[in-house]
């Protein structure tokens, strides 16, 4: 959270020192978790999810390997706690993913690389070169819903070939005992009304059953940039969001997408709010400049001029 955070200097008296180390974080200088977008482009079409309603304002194109190298790069020894190869994208629809895993474990094999897909393209092919290869370290599935219902209404997806994916996704795991202990699977699904009653049967599937985390994440309007009325099965959620303006996002997160831009948080799709572009910057430039120094201290400031997403961010937690 937001209200965890400070920058070491900026306090004015001895008791703001002593709380603010005694209660609080200092901003690294170096991001903590590096989401990168390395295409654009995602196969589903979930109703929680911005995507299906920008697709078309948003560019698109694919990150090449030297630019993402580049990245990998600037980060190795800098303590990257986690990669997340995944924005405005599912990251198995790029054709050079297999690469992009093995330049970060090349560079970073001391940070988590994590899988973040919606499970409709985790054939046992891509299972073997990305998870039996040791590529990826950590995978998170976007699940929303037990019954072909429900999971098709917010995913946009064909339920049988995605749980069949996972079927044969969990039969090699039990095949494969020895990467099963030390691999970390968590499913996540977003809370909304409409998926609310399957979360029990949910968790007896896949924490029973499985071994595997489940979690549910709130859900935010994307910094006002999903329209929540013109979701159907959201329509009864839009009464129970309030502002989020607690985020730890800004201060622990880089977010970059497949054109290099640097923008302000995960949610950003429009990319509204751009702290530099790694083109011509690098990655502890970025972070540092003055421009994410300023807005990360309006943050803090709780004003929100210059920060139109963190402004209309809704949650409902």
């Amino acid at each position: 959270m937001a209200r965890w955070y400070y920058y070491p200097g900026d306090e004015t008296n001895v008791l703001e020192k002593v709380r603010n180390r005694v209660f609080r974080k200092p901003v690294p200088d170096f991001p903590k978790t590096i989401l990168i977008e390395t295409q654009f482009g995602c196969n589903a079409g979930c109703v929680f999810c911005q995507y299906p309603q920008l697709k078309d304002e948003l560019p698109r194109g694919r990150m090449s390997n030297a630019m993402f190298e580049k990245i990998a790069k600037e980060c190795a020894g800098r303590g990257v706690e986690r990669f997340i190869l995944c924005l405005d994208n599912e990251p198995l629809m790029d054709g050079s993913i297999v690469e992009k895993y093995a330049i970060l474990k090349k560079y970073c094999p001391e940070s988590v690389r994590n899988l973040t897909t919606n499970a409709s393209l985790l054939t046992l092919e891509k299972v073997e070169q990305l998870i039996g290869a040791g590529v990826v370290n950590e995978v998170f599935l976007s699940v929303n819903g037990i019954t072909k219902e429900v999971y098709e209404e917010l995913m946009v997806l064909p339920f049988e070939r995605t749980m069949k994916n996972l079927d044969a996704f969990c039969d090699w795991l039990r095949a494969h005992p020895d990467i099963k202990q030390n691999l970390r699977v968590r499913v996540n699904v977003v809370k909304t009304r409409r998926v609310a009653p399957e979360i029990a049967q949910m968790k007896a599937r896949w924490e029973d059953k499985e071994g595997f985390e489940l979690h549910v994440i709130d859900m935010d309007n994307r910094g006002d940039q999903l329209d929540m009325g013109k979701e159907a099965p959201l329509k009864s959620d839009e009464g129970d969001m309030h502002p989020n303006i607690t985020c730890r996002r800004p201060f622990h997160t880089m977010v970059l997408t497949w054109e290099g831009q640097s923008v302000i948080c995960c949610v950003d799709y429009k990319r509204e709010v751009k702290l530099g572009n790694i083109h011509e910057q690098s990655v502890y430039e970025i972070w540092n400049g003055p421009w994410a120094t300023q807005l990360r201290k309006e943050y803090l400031a709780q004003d929100f001029t210059h920060l139109k997403p963190c402004r209309t961010c809704k949650i409902n937690s």
